[in-house]
């Protein structure tokens, strides 16, 4: 198996993390590349990974090394337009990039956070494998982010569960790279499929990148499918000073004269309702 890259984890700001958000970056990239989306979206119950897929030998760049989740041969309309038609690049890296990923996704679940509680999700090739791993798991997530990316008809077995989970697709007009063609398309696989819960934005004038109405509808999309989640009192109790003072801070509680830990317990505590 090749060697993935570093990955970034972001804890979550509030005192509590309830949920796990995976966002894999594109052909070429880095986690970097992606990491200040977390932070941009203010969602302070939930944890951001970013994982670096593996540095390879990559057809469509001449065949020079660079950081990417699966061979890809070539982008020209005639290859895109094979692939839409059911030919996927490189089913073997794709299927090791989802393993990947689904190793992160158990990491989550041994650390207490529950499978539909985890978002996974990408852009452009990162968007690809979050389709796959999303759509084949063996037991339901809570939904996927696939923004400037493509499903191709190759899928033949899907558990029904997964079919009924929320889904956003985030695609520019003006992007020239994976043509707005391919985004309609790849709208009409996973209708085929029989996904029914399918957000789908096409932002005009974007190119193959992202823009902040994208990020905004991304966070309230978020929202919907990983609401935060009240701790129950035991929790509150088990929290350190630094997630109390966090926690009572986005109830907005002015934790200022408050000198004990005594203090704030009692003081969140009071916020449970």
């Amino acid at each position: 198996m090749r060697a993935f890259g570093p990955i970034i984890r972001q804890p979550a700001l509030s005192g509590r993390h309830s949920a796990s958000v995976i966002l894999l970056h594109g052909l070429g990239d880095t986690a970097n590349g992606w990491s200040p989306v977390g932070p941009q979206l203010k969602l302070n119950h939930i944890k951001f990974i970013y994982p670096t897929a593996p540095t390879r030998p990559v057809s469509v760049n001449m065949g020079m090394p660079m950081p990417s989740w699966f061979d890809i041969t070539h982008l020209d309309q005639s290859g895109l337009q094979d692939m839409m038609k059911g030919k996927p690049f490189d089913p073997a890296g794709v299927a090791e990039s989802v393993a990947h990923v689904q190793s992160l996704i158990a990491e989550e679940v041994a650390a207490g956070i529950p499978l539909n509680r985890i978002v996974v999700g990408g852009f452009s090739q990162g968007g690809h494998v979050a389709y796959k791993t999303v759509l084949t798991n063996n037991a339901p997530l809570a939904g996927c982010i696939a923004l400037s990316t493509w499903m191709e008809p190759s899928l033949k077995e899907v558990p029904p569960a997964n079919l009924r989970l929320p889904f956003f697709v985030g695609h520019g007009s003006a992007d020239n790279l994976i043509p707005p063609i391919i985004a309609t398309t790849t709208q009409a696989v996973l209708e085929g499929l029989g996904c029914n819960n399918v957000t789908f934005r096409m932002y005009t004038g974007m190119g193959h990148s992202s823009c902040p109405q994208e990020l905004q509808d991304v966070r309230e999309w978020l929202l919907k499918v990983l609401p935060e989640v009240q701790p129950t009192s035991q929790e509150v109790q088990a929290m350190t000073v630094g997630q109390l003072r966090a926690f009572l801070k986005d109830a907005g509680v002015n934790t200022t004269g408050m000198l004990e830990k005594k203090e704030m317990v009692e003081a969140a505590l009071s916020q449970l309702q």
